[in-house]
Order: structure tokens, then sequence, then C-alpha cells
């Protein structure tokens, strides 16, 4: 029986709607669950300080394959974001998996689903300058100051792609972190200028206001703002991941772009204990 077949026939045990099935064994039903896409320059950390309070590096090149999906649409996008909360330790049927170790393995096919398990399909939308704004600052509000203890990090903390540079100063009020944003070399003014528009690629989640975006959920059902699906593998992030990362991990392992946001005065995450 085909992947295809089987995955049909496991999905009634998803306990969430949309996200990835799997079989007996707990392995995510996809093509090739061990076909290694990524070479892991570093051991991936996936615990929830690691992935909702800290730049991650697989949730940069997801980031970064929301991008790469429209390249070659009619509108290529700006830039792109990953909330943390889409980046899961818990694998399927409850294992949890903190670590993902750089070894010969890498970062399989299979455990890459896992990861990403909800299956969220990509979108494509214009936002104005105060919009990019408002995401970038709804980010990295709920980040802890030093010296606080980090607990219970929000999953609407933001992963983004390597056309962004952002400083944030955690010392400062909630909804004025932000001392630089940078798209494409393109300085984001605050307040922002009236016909300036960015182009920005992120989950269906978040378009949908999802994790306290409610300020996306406007554009994402303004035709004006061209609002868009991705159309290449079935435009769901995990698939566009794969293949972003399977054409990627000769040339460039997976690894840490320190460059792309800048915390200041945060609490440091550590690594996970296993």
């Amino acid at each position: 029986m085909s992947c295809s077949a089987l995955r049909f026939l496991a999905f009634a045990l998803c306990p969430l709607s949309g996200c990835v099935a799997y079989n007996e064994q707990c392995q995510a039903l996809v093509d090739n669950p061990s076909e290694k896409v990524a070479t892991l320059g570093a051991d991936l950390w996936l615990d929830r300080p690691n992935a909702r309070h800290a730049p991650n590096a697989l949730g940069q090149a997801v980031a970064d394959s929301f991008v790469d999906v429209f390249a070659a649409s009619a509108k290529p996008v700006d830039f792109a974001v990953l909330n943390g909360g889409s980046l899961r330790a818990e694998g399927l049927c409850g294992v949890t998996r903190n670590i993902v170790r750089a070894n010969a393995t890498g970062l399989t096919n299979g455990v890459l689903h896992e990861i990403l398990l909800f299956e969220n399909l990509v979108n494509a939308v214009d936002l104005t300058e105060d919009e990019v704004m408002a995401v970038m600052e709804h980010s990295v509000e709920r980040l802890f100051a030093v010296p606080a203890p980090i607990i219970s990090p929000a999953g609407s903390f933001l992963h983004v792609s390597k056309e962004v540079q952002l400083v944030v100063d955690c010392s400062r009020p909630p909804l004025s972190r932000i001392t630089s944003l940078r798209i494409k070399g393109e300085l984001v003014e605050k307040p922002g200028r009236v016909n300036k528009r960015f182009r920005m690629a992120l989950s269906e989640f978040l378009l949908g206001g999802g994790d306290g975006y409610t300020m996306l959920a406007g554009p994402g059902k303004d035709p004006t703002r061209s609002p868009q699906l991705a159309q290449r593998f079935g435009g769901v992030d995990s698939n566009i991941a794969a293949d972003y990362l399977r054409k990627n991990k000769i040339v460039d392992p997976l690894k840490l772009d320190p460059l792309r946001m800048d915390l200041q005065n945060c609490a440091k995450s550590v690594a996970p204990s296993n």
C-alpha cells in the first residue's frame, strides 16, 4: 500500500485536525521518512525556550523556505516568518525530542514532519509598514527580560527569514521593544509611510489571527492585499521546508544565523537537558 493511502487510513489516529498522520510505530506517514533532508551544523534544540524565546536554526530555515516557494510566482515575497509554536518537541504519540543531534543521520524527512506537526498551509499577503511593525512587536512582547527565568514562553515568537534584521530591547515596555527593523536592507519606519507595502509569507494559522495576530486577519481577507496560497507541494509548510532543505543540505549545513535577530537585555535560553 502506498504511503499516501496509509496516510489516509491513519488520519483518524491524529489527535488534532490538520496534524500529520502516523502509523502504529509512531512514524510520520510521509514518503521516504528516513531520507536525510539536512546536515546539521550543530545540535538542534527544540524545547520551548529554544523554539519560543530565541532564534532557532530550523525556524530560520523554514522561514527561508516560505520565501523560496514564492520566488517564481507573479508576486515574490519580501520576507517570511514562522511562529515558534509550530516547532514541536513532542513528536508523535507523545514522544518528546528536545534535541536532534548533529550526527551522520542529520535531520530526516520523517523527523522534520514530526517537528512541523500541524501541516499548516503557507500564504503570502501585502502588509502596510505599520502592520509589519505591529506583527514584529507582538512577536517579542512576551519575551522575558533579564534576570527573569523563562517560564511558558509564547508560541507567538517569530523566526524570521534572511531578509530581516531585527534589534529588540527587552528592557523596554512591551509593544515598544523594537529599536531597529530592516527588511532587505530597508529601514521599516515608525510611524509607517502611508503607501509603503511589504509582502510577507506566513502560515494560514497566523493569517487567520492565530497566536494573537489579530492585525493579520483583515488583510488576509482583503483582495487588495493580494492574499495567495503557495502553489507548490500542496502549499504545506513541512513539504515546502523539506524541499528547500533537500536542495541546500550539501552546500549549506543547517546552522543558526545570528545576524537576523539581536535580543538585548532578554533572558537567555540554554541547552535542554535531553
